[in-house]
């Protein structure tokens, strides 16, 4: 292991199925020498990246919680998302969740999200969970904020998609954005329709998407029109806001 990428293996071991190890644990799984870990857990401990819990096991550390703050803080989409996404909910007045994603190495990640009282069902999209960038109206609305060009090249060298499969893709993405918005019914989560709009700022070089998930049985054609009103006027907030962020204030 070289670079940063020492350090971002063994973090990645950690999740909710397995939040603490051993230095034992982790060199089996990693596959790399138990004096080569300890040095590398040590160093991570020291910076409060992990923590030392008892019978020498390890789990996240405090850092991760300093750096939630200070991106909640700062960043511009996430904002963004505190300001607009629970007005949103208010305004459709249906059992919903509202989520704001943005692509995430080669997946999409939901950066914001809220949630209306009487929407009890559970979505995949969860706050920091990567999701799949070919599936469900969220990730189809992200894909199409980049350009044509772009998206080839990223869908071939990501996704590694055959030809024909790929002319699909692109032709269901060029549809999307001339239409504004995605829906798909069922491709993520069983019984539940996702509604997508595609959100970007190309000078903070966000490419992002806002989206209603709900109940199939809760959508029908009277419905329908509101809510792509109401994610077409937010969406519209939202890009606005971060363009803000980019003006000097005086």
């Amino acid at each position: 292991m070289i670079g940063i990428r020492r350090y971002t293996r063994i973090l990645s071991l950690f999740d909710p199925e397995h939040p603490e190890w051993t230095i034992a644990e982790l060199s089996k799984a990693l596959d790399t020498s138990a004096s080569t870990l300890y040095r590398l857990v040590r160093e991570m401990v020291e910076e409060g990246i992990l923590e030392s819990t008892v019978e020498s096991r390890y789990r996240l550390g405090a850092f991760f919680i300093e750096f939630y703050r200070r991106i909640r803080l700062n960043d511009p989409l996430i904002r963004s998302g505190a300001k607009f996404l629970t007005p949103l909910v208010t305004q459709v007045g249906v059992p919903c969740a509202v989520i704001l994603a943005r692509l995430y190495g080669n997946a999409v990640m939901c950066v914001a999200e809220s949630r209306a009282p009487g929407a009890q069902f559970e979505t995949s999209y969860q706050l920091g969970r990567p999701m799949p960038i070919l599936r469900g109206a969220t990730s189809k609305a992200v894909l199409s904020t980049m350009t044509p060009r772009n998206a080839r090249s990223f869908l071939k060298k990501e996704a590694a998609l055959g030809a024909e499969d790929l002319a699909r893709l692109e032709e269901d993405l060029a549809a999307l954005r001339k239409r504004g918005h995605c829906e798909t019914h069922g491709e993520v989560d069983k019984g539940l329709v996702g509604i997508a709009i595609p959100v970007r700022n190309d000078q903070l070089g966000i490419n992002a998407s806002l989206s209603l998930i709900l109940e199939s049985s809760t959508l029908t054609d009277d419905i329908r029109p509101m809510l792509f009103t109401g994610l077409s006027t937010t969406g519209k907030l939202i890009e606005r806001f971060m363009a803000d962020t980019l003006t000097p204030q005086s």
